[in-house]
């Protein structure tokens, strides 16, 4: 019957052997499974070889299986399981023709009939069937036919014997089985209960005796994290080098340490075994930290060459400091217990060089004693740190102080604040004194500001001035209130004021009187105004203001110096750093103007005029009638006359501490036209008619005088006339 490669063999069946024993009786021929193989003459006389003798057989010993021996099978029980090996193969010959398979199948079933008169049963199916294979191709068949006659032999007798051939895999299995087991029991026994040898050091810590749980546990105790957070201090004789443990990438694996501590006479030979536990009794065996440390030591020897090939790279430069808490500064705020702040220099240190390769060395030894100052003493200067600009470092920790300030919209005054610095020279001398790498300490402190709050700006008086005050009642009141109009003003710096604005309207109803503007003048309301104005002129001029408009009045007054009068147009403005204040006032007879501020000058200054022109005043006459209600005479004065000039003004500085006069600084120039004398000329009862020369008065007039020659002469080459303030009133 056909069988495919793949399928199962089918087992014997008692029909089957009834159908085999028919057809031999019928055709006294045997059945064949198989055709592929011709028998020849090479297959004949290699199967009458006897079989190997028991001697030729290597010895299989399964331990421990004596017992069981009744469980395999004997020759006894299965003489078909042991052929005789001396007995020869029984070889039958191929027939001449082959029938296929499937024609066997049919005469064996036909002999059965035959003989039985029975029909054959349908056999089960066994197993999986598969479809004939189809037949090999000729080259396959040639090299099919190549193949040895002992490995079909081999295969031949499997098939036939598997039983025999499982028993004897069941047999080799469980002694595999068995050998693995004593193995295992024999490495799970320790000799040592699991624990390290006595005297065995990991570093200078000691593992001896402990379980691996315990000496790791030993090992974090007394290292814990000290390698992955402590620095390698390196000291080149005052120069400091640190390794961070980021570049070093030093970490210790105490689990590492442990493990080569408790393979410490458990591994080599028995002799080497059994020699390192006699020693651990008396000697101490000592595991190096550093195999344990994940250096990078590459990355150690690279900062070191770098360091020790260039000498900027081990220079140290000066270092500095505040130290502690900025105290409040501000005026409000300022607490003068309040402690200041300590100015802290850490002096540099040179570059020096070394050897890397030795200091290489001293570091790994550093790291393996669990140490991380490496001292090094054979170093050689090269480069000195930059020195100190004492002066840059004052400018860069120095605040100025600053004054109180008034703005100018609201008039508000902001509080000052003080400064902070530090003692130049006594810096300059502590630092004179200190080492390379020493510490120099320099105490801050502050600074008052020249004003503190609004009443700091006005502790100067900048300039002052007065004059004498004459004439009616009248006159004097218009000088009361226009002082009392200015009087307090405050001028921020960049702030102008203008006279006529600031004393406003000069009508009755706002109190003026009509009064003469001067002696011998007509009255005009709010007349002597100008006094004021003349007097704020002189004392904006003795402060430094700036003047910005001024105007001199047509005729030489009475009532100040030639030069240095105003009218009521004068403009001022503040052009210092701090405020001003005016103070206008009229009494005992004086009207004074102060401006107080300030002071910033080393100097001071005083005010003078030079004359240089001068234009005669006229004669003129006036007649009167004989019989007058004034009651005028004849040749009585009416008026008194004035000349006119042309006079130059100046203010001269002085310096304060020598009185030394510094500069003469020239102000403007001003005309003033003359004042023509009047006299009354009485009409007497005429006798006889007057000749015309008696009546005409002169008609020459001071426009039609020619000009002097000197008039246009350098001022500098005019004679300097300083005047203090204080002159002799002319006669009334």
């Amino acid at each position: 019957m056909s069988q495919g490669k793949f399928s199962s063999p089918r087992p014997h069946r008692e029909e089957e052997r009834e159908i085999e024993k028919a057809y031999r009786d019928l055709t006294r021929k045997k059945t064949h499974k198989t055709y592929e193989h011709k028998v020849t003459a090479e297959d004949v006389a290699l199967a009458a070889q006897p079989l190997p003798s028991d001697a030729d057989v290597p010895d299989i010993s399964i331990p421990n299986v004596a017992a069981n021996e009744e469980a395999f099978p004997t020759e006894d029980a299965f003489p078909e399981m042991f052929p005789n090996p001396d007995a020869a193969p029984e070889v039958t010959p191929a027939p001449e023709s082959v029938p296929s398979p499937e024609a066997e199948d049919r005469q064996i079933e036909e002999a059965f009939r035959q003989v039985t008169g029975q029909s054959v049963k349908p056999r089960a199916k066994v197993g999986p069937t598969f479809d004939a294979i189809p037949e090999e191709p000729e080259e396959e068949k040639q090299e099919s036919n190549r193949k040895p006659q002992w490995l079909s032999e081999v295969v031949e007798f499997c098939q036939q014997n598997s039983k025999l051939v499982a028993a004897a895999l069941c047999a080799v299995s469980v002694m595999v089985i068995v050998c693995v087991i004593l193995l295992f029991a024999r490495s799970a026994k320790d000799p040592y209960g699991e624990k390290i040898l006595s005297n065995v050091y990991i570093g200078d810590i000691n593992v001896g005796g402990m379980s691996k749980k315990e000496a790791v546990a030993a090992l974090n105790e007394a290292i814990g994290d000290v390698y992955t957070t402590t620095d390698m201090v390196i000291d080149l004789s005052g120069t400091q080098l640190r390794i961070t443990p980021k570049d070093s990438g030093a970490s210790f694996d105490a689990s590492g340490a442990v493990e080569e501590a408790y393979a410490y006479g458990r591994t080599g030979t028995q002799e080497e075994r059994d020699e390192a536990y006699q020693a651990s009794k008396t000697q101490p065996y000592n595991i190096a930290l550093l195999s344990y440390l994940n250096l990078k030591t590459d990355n150690i020897r690279s900062f070191l060459a770098e360091k020790a090939g260039n000498s900027g790279s081990t220079l140290v430069q000066t270092t500095y400091g505040l130290e502690g808490t900025e105290p409040e500064l501000s005026t409000d705020k300022f607490n003068e217990n309040a402690p200041t702040q300590t100015l802290v220099i850490t002096l540099g240190k040179p570059g020096v060089g070394f050897d890397p390769d030795e200091v290489y060395d001293q570091v790994l030894d550093a790291y393996s004693q669990r140490t991380f100052l490496v001292t090094v003493e054979d170093v050689e200067t090269l480069k000195d740190p930059d020195p100190i600009d004492l002066e840059k470092l004052y400018k860069e920790f120095y605040i100025a102080p600053v004054n109180a300030a008034v703005d100018a919209a609201t008039g508000k005054t902001t509080p000052g604040s003080y400064g902070y610095e530090f003692d130049k020279e006594a810096a300059q001398k502590l630092l004179d004194e200190a080492e390379f790498g020493e510490e120099v300490r320099i105490p801050m402190r502050c600074i008052e500001p020249d004003i503190l709050d609004a009443s700091g700006f006005y502790a100067d008086t900048l300039g002052e001035y007065q004059t004498r005050a004459t004439g009616s009642d009248e006159r004097l009141t218009n000088l009361r209130l226009a002082c009392d109009a200015i009087n307090g003003r405050v001028l921020n710096p960049g702030e102008s004021l203008n006279f006529q604005d600031a004393v406003g309207s000069l009508s009755t109803s706002r109190g003026f009187k009509s009064a003469a503007e001067d002696i011998g003048q007509e009255s005009t309301p709010g007349g002597g105004v100008t006094q004021v104005s003349s007097t704020l002129y002189c004392a904006a001029l003795l402060s430094d203001l700036t003047v910005s408009s001024r105007s001199n009045l047509s005729y030489l007054p009475s009532f100040i110096k030639e030069g240095f009068d105003a009218d009521t147009s004068l403009t001022i403005r503040n052009s210092l750093s701090y405020p001003v204040r005016i103070s206008a006032q009229y009494s005992g007879g004086y009207v004074r103007v102060s401006i107080a501020g300030t002071e910033e000058r080393d100097y001071y200054r005083m005010l003078g005029s030079d004359i240089t022109k001068t234009i005669p005043a006229e004669t003129e006459f006036k007649q009167y009638a004989y019989d007058n209600a004034e009651g005028i005479r004849h040749d009585d004065t009416i008026q008194e006359g004035r000349d006119g000039y042309q006079v130059k003004s100046y203010s001269v500085r002085y310096d304060k501490s020598t009185d030394q006069k510094l500069t003469s600084d020239y102000i403007t120039t001003s005309n003033y036209a003359p004042v023509s004398y009047i006299y009354a000329v009485v009409e007497e009862p005429e006798t006889e008619p007057p000749t015309q020369a008696e009546t005409e008065p002169p008609t020459e007039s001071w426009e039609d005088e020619p000009a002097d020659s000197e008039d246009e002469e350098d001022f500098s080459g005019a004679e300097e006339v300083i005047w203090d303030g204080d002159w002799e009133e002319p006669a009334a």
